[in-house]
């Protein structure tokens, strides 16, 4: 791997000063609004499908589209702006997540959303790439994983209240007003970094080249697969959770928040709870993460259709997928130390996003073509493979690893 060393012009914090942490604070609410901004349009599909005069499938692609710009903007912007301090990247790209909420906000057809939420996934894709990386320099090395959960624990929350902000804005100030009312509140990370981020050069350029490092690590690989499959699954399902509840539990909008905003507090719950488990006992928690993803979602079209049924599995499910991110990045960070800088992070990022869009777009086809039912069983049919993965294949690659370190020593 071939890096360039680039010059600190401010060192990285050496005590944990309350300026510090409030410089970790002003990332992590960045990153809560980002992936809220992201997941912002599952809860309003019905409402702009009517409204732009698309089908609910083709509306869904508002998921898919910045799925795919992320994936490639987590590869291109660190190598683009390798010398660009990550204080003014990272104000400039969440200016770009307000410019592009107003945008959609505005769009007068289909395809002006799907341009605006593109210019989201250019902001994305860079933010998180960037961010998943700057915990560690803004406090002492010893608080750094503290840093970088803290941060992670903003994405983790982002991608469960996301949604059931959609339904909750839109019933009260129209689909227009919601992406209205996030774009304002995306300003508050701009100011905060403003006022609390430190410049902070780039110690190792990124290049095209040093992206591929996690690649050659046969268990970065396998946890890079286990990701694909896991959020393929869960966008699959999870983009048509809004209009499965209008459909098949007769669910109308304020229900429909309710359910969803369930989803979102348990969602909070299996965040925090899966940060504490996975230190204790890392591997079991991701198997019963990735067990409970796939047996909610299985339930969904069987319990689902009916209110107490909805209610307890979207209990569960939030639970799960409140964990899948912190539990995802944990194990990908075990399997190879490299996943923690930008170089593994843009990856890691990549492999996330073009999962989302992959996801949304393979649920699209499903509704379309057989309904919202199909794409339950389809991301229950993903979640498992992902947890098949895990406890087979990677089982023998640790063996491995284990008795290759026996050798060694």
């Amino acid at each position: 791997m071939t890096t360039t060393s680039i010059q600190e012009s401010t060192p990285p914090a050496t005590g944990a000063s309350r300026r510090a942490w409030l410089a970790v604070l002003s990332v992590a609410v960045g990153s809560f609004t980002l992936v809220t901004n992201e997941f912002l349009p599952v809860g309003l599909i019905s409402d702009v499908a009517a409204d732009l005069h698309v089908s609910e499938g083709t509306a869904g692609t508002m998921i898919t589209a910045p799925g795919i710009i992320a994936a490639i903007s987590a590869l291109a912007l660190p190598v683009l702006l390798q010398r660009v301090n990550r204080r003014a990247a990272l104000l400039v790209l969440g200016l770009t997540f307000v410019i592009a909420d107003v945008l959609a906000g505005l769009a007068p057809s289909y395809p002006a959303m799907l341009g605006a939420r593109a210019l989201l996934g250019i902001g994305f894709g860079g933010f998180w790439a960037i961010a998943v990386g700057i915990g560690p320099r803004l406090v002492p090395e010893q608080l750094g994983p503290k840093a970088t959960a803290f941060i992670f624990g903003g994405i983790s929350i982002g991608t469960v209240v996301g949604v059931p902000v959609g339904p909750l804005l839109g019933h009260q100030f129209g689909w227009r007003g919601a992406f209205f009312i996030v774009a304002a509140l995306g300003l508050i990370p701009v100011i905060l970094q403003a006022l609390f981020l430190p410049r902070l050069q780039v110690t190792k350029a990124v290049t095209l080249r040093s992206l591929g490092v996690l690649l050659k690590s046969s268990r970065a690989r396998i946890a890079l697969v286990m990701t694909f499959l896991t959020i393929t699954a869960q966008f699959t399902a999870y983009t048509f959770v809004a209009p499965f509840l209008q459909q098949q539990t007769g669910a109308g909008p304020t229900l429909i928040s309710v359910l969803l905003l369930v989803f979102a507090a348990a969602g909070i719950l299996g965040n925090f709870a899966a940060a504490s488990a996975l230190t204790r006992a890392l591997r079991p928690t991701v198997l019963g993460v990735l067990a409970l993803l796939a047996v909610s979602q299985l339930l969904m079209p069987l319990f689902g259709t009916w209110t107490l049924g909805a209610f307890l599995v979207l209990a569960l499910w939030g639970l799960a997928y409140g964990a899948v991110p912190v539990a995802l990045q944990t194990w990908l960070f075990n399997a190879d130390p490299e996943a923690a800088n930008e170089n593994g992070s843009g990856m890691f990022v990549a492999v996330f996003q073009s999962s989302i869009a992959i996801g949304s777009l393979l649920g699209a086809v499903m509704v379309d073509v057989s309904g919202t039912r199909t794409a339950m069983y389809a991301g229950a049919a993903l979640a498992t493979a992902a947890l098949a993965l895990t406890a087979l294949v990677d089982r023998r690659s640790a063996t491995r690893h284990t008795a290759t370190a026996a050798e060694d020593s």
